[in-house]
């Protein structure tokens, strides 16, 4: 599994200055909530926590699920291990993380035209 530069770490432990803050709710329901620090010049790092709803055990409530980290020149992705393949749940979180990271890019799929002759 990945880890955080001392540098990253050092700023995330001593703040609790956050850039932005929302509740992630799957379903209409609360299941995480997303926090974006400046940690460094060129580091931001975003983090996904697990709420404090029933649904999750009481170790997880409010713990870190996954946290990816843009260098400006890659991303650093912490949380996840380093096996081939990744479960449902990480899956999941990595899913959310990748697309609030990535606010600057729209995506979207074209639907494919009706065919009309055959």
């Amino acid at each position: 599994m990945a880890t955080l530069s001392k540098q990253i770490q050092d700023v995330i432990d001593n703040t609790s200055d956050v850039l932005y803050r929302e509740e992630i709710y799957i379903n209409d329901k609360h299941e995480y909530d997303y926090h974006k620090l400046q940690a460094a010049r060129h580091a931001t790092v975003h983090t996904l926590y697990f709420s404090d709803d029933d649904e999750w055990a009481d170790n997880l409530k409010k713990a870190v699920a996954m946290q990816l980290v843009d260098t400006g020149d890659g991303i650093q992705i912490i949380g996840v291990c380093t096996k081939k393949e990744i479960d449902y749940l990480e899956a999941e979180q990595l899913h959310i993380l990748l697309r609030l990271a990535s606010v600057r890019s729209v995506y979207q799929i074209a639907e494919q035209p009706i065919k009309v002759k055959f």
